[in-house]
């Protein structure tokens, strides 16, 4: 099994936004190897579109990998390697050797799981996947979300309402999708956004998010909004939109 991390010089871990590189590593009789080593120099000052191509292009080095280490199950790197790249990724903390054996239990475990899902699930409709669902500690995997849940109500759930920017007057309002996810893993993108897209009581609303989700733009069409283009917000951790009436 070939896997893949960014980590630092000391072998830790990193995000990608720090210095080190991205590692290829594979079991070469019975010891983890570094079979190639990437760089990657990515920085918050970049425009998205640089970021992407940046992101892109080293991770087409890595040749038929499909599993990836990450520090952590957020931001715009993350989101790029589940949706776009198609990787299973695994959180870990600490230097990469403690980790590897431990990924390749848990990758073979989980893929199984998935096999044996399917093999139940053969000639049912399939589920769709619920959204952000909350990890665990440790190594855990992340699949990404391709639809809502089927249940769309946010019902015995404390959604966090939009906060103004500015003057209230201005009608401008922002609201953190991702940290709302986080705090709250039993939510999803839709339940969380649309309600707020459907009453437009805003002139501009910032939606603060780690990944554009894949109903987004079918629904500003649907209610007649616009979007400007994503562009990373302050931090450059996570992504900002912002949507207005037509």
């Amino acid at each position: 099994m070939k896997i893949a991390a960014f980590v630092d010089d000391s072998g830790t871990v990193a995000g990608f936004y720090e210095k080190g590189h991205v590692c290829l590593y594979e079991q070469i009789s019975g010891t983890w190897e570094i079979t190639k080593k990437i760089a990657l120099g990515i920085t918050s000052e970049m425009a998205l579109s640089e970021m992407k191509n940046t992101f892109f292009s080293a991770m087409s080095q890595l040749e038929d990998c499909k599993v990836f280490i990450v520090r952590e199950f957020k931001g715009l790197f993350h989101a790029l390697l589940m949706e776009e790249l198609g990787f299973h990724t695994w959180k870990s903390q600490g230097t990469i050797g403690e980790q590897l054996d431990n990924v390749v239990q848990q990758e073979v475990e989980y893929v199984a799981e998935l096999e044996r899902q399917a093999l139940a699930n053969a000639g049912k409709p399939p589920a769709r996947a619920s959204g952000h669902g909350g990890c665990g500690g440790g190594c855990s995997p992340r699949r990404s979300a391709a639809e809502p849940d089927t249940d769309l109500s946010a019902a015995g759930h404390d959604v966090p309402p939009p906060v103004p920017v500015g003057d209230v007057a201005e009608g401008r309002y922002s609201i953190h999708l991702a940290k709302i996810l986080q705090d709250n893993p039993a939510l999803n993108s839709w339940q969380v956004v649309v309600p707020v897209l459907e009453g437009k009581a805003f002139k501009k609303l910032e939606i603060i998010c780690d990944h554009i989700p894949r109903w987004f733009r079918n629904e500003l069409r649907n209610l007649k909004l616009a979007a400007e283009p994503e562009t990373p917000d302050e931090s450059g951790q996570w992504l900002k939109v912002v949507v207005s009436p037509k």
